[in-house]
């Protein structure tokens, strides 16, 4: 049975954007359910991001929009 990297509240994760690598936004992670995550942005609580996990690969992951270079966050991206 293969492990799976899942997000944990508390933990600050980074949220990448693939038009521009050099912006790197951190989160923490609020709470976590099965299926749902809820994120703040990292020293700005107005900034809140509540998405359905997906997992790929082994690593438990949420993406910010529906369009196709929407940003992400991965849970093996713990920055803090």
């Amino acid at each position: 049975m293969e492990s799976v990297v899942k997000f944990e509240t508390g933990n600050i994760y980074q949220m990448n954007f693939i038009g521009d690598s050099e912006l790197k936004p951190k989160y923490i992670c609020v709470k976590v359910t099965e299926k749902t995550v809820w994120f703040e942005r990292f020293n700005n609580a107005a900034d809140k991001v509540a998405r359905k996990i997906k997992t790929f690969r082994g690593v438990q992951y949420v993406v910010d929009g529906s369009y196709s270079m929407a940003p992400s966050i991965y849970a093996d991206k713990v920055v803090g």
